[in-house]
């Protein structure tokens, strides 16, 4: 239900941003990419500290007893609070707001198949608002707990609306 959710509220950013994605919209050969060249795009991994641990992976688990899916569709990465939060990679910000489920949420489009959401983050860390262009390893806001049990960034990738395992495109910083 949050996904779709979600998936919803960033489908009505995106309509009513008719140049969502400004590199795009100047550089027409940029969205004629293929899905090659889209597959070989990699993100740096967001927060600015080895301080951290994953405290819940991007997973899909089956109830024993109601056989209901339940997905946890990114990665929980606890650290302390005020820790530096990065933009993954260049995008526009399309949401700069609270998410039920979520908390305080940026959400970023990098082109035209891949979004990152970041998520829990402290309130009145923002440093972007919705509109804005973002560079990659731009400090976009600080780790917080907003609508979570402890300080952590949740970090979701979505390729074409999709949430997919962060994994595939950063590696977790060296500890």
């Amino acid at each position: 239900m949050k996904k779709r959710i979600l998936l919803s509220l960033l489908a009505l950013t995106i309509s009513v941003t008719p140049t969502a994605f400004a590199s795009e919209a100047s550089n027409p050969t940029q969205s004629s990419k293929t899905k090659t060249e889209e597959t070989k795009f990699s993100l740096q991994f967001p927060l600015a500290t080895d301080q951290y641990r994953v405290s819940a992976e991007f997973s899909e688990k089956i109830d024993p007893e109601t056989k209901a899916i339940t997905v946890h569709n990114g990665i929980d990465y606890a650290a302390p609070k005020g820790t530096s939060i990065f933009a993954a990679n260049d995008g526009i910000v399309i949401v700069a707001s609270s998410l039920k489920g979520f908390g305080q949420t940026i959400v970023i489009k990098h082109n035209s198949e891949l979004t990152t959401l970041y998520g829990h983050i402290n309130p009145g860390t923002f440093l972007v608002k919705v509109g804005d262009t973002v560079k990659k390893g731009q400090k976009i806001a600080e780790v917080g707990s907003s609508e979570a049990a402890e300080n952590q960034l949740h970090f979701t990738v979505f390729k074409q609306d999709e949430a997919i395992n962060p994994n595939l495109y950063i590696k977790q910083s060296s500890k």
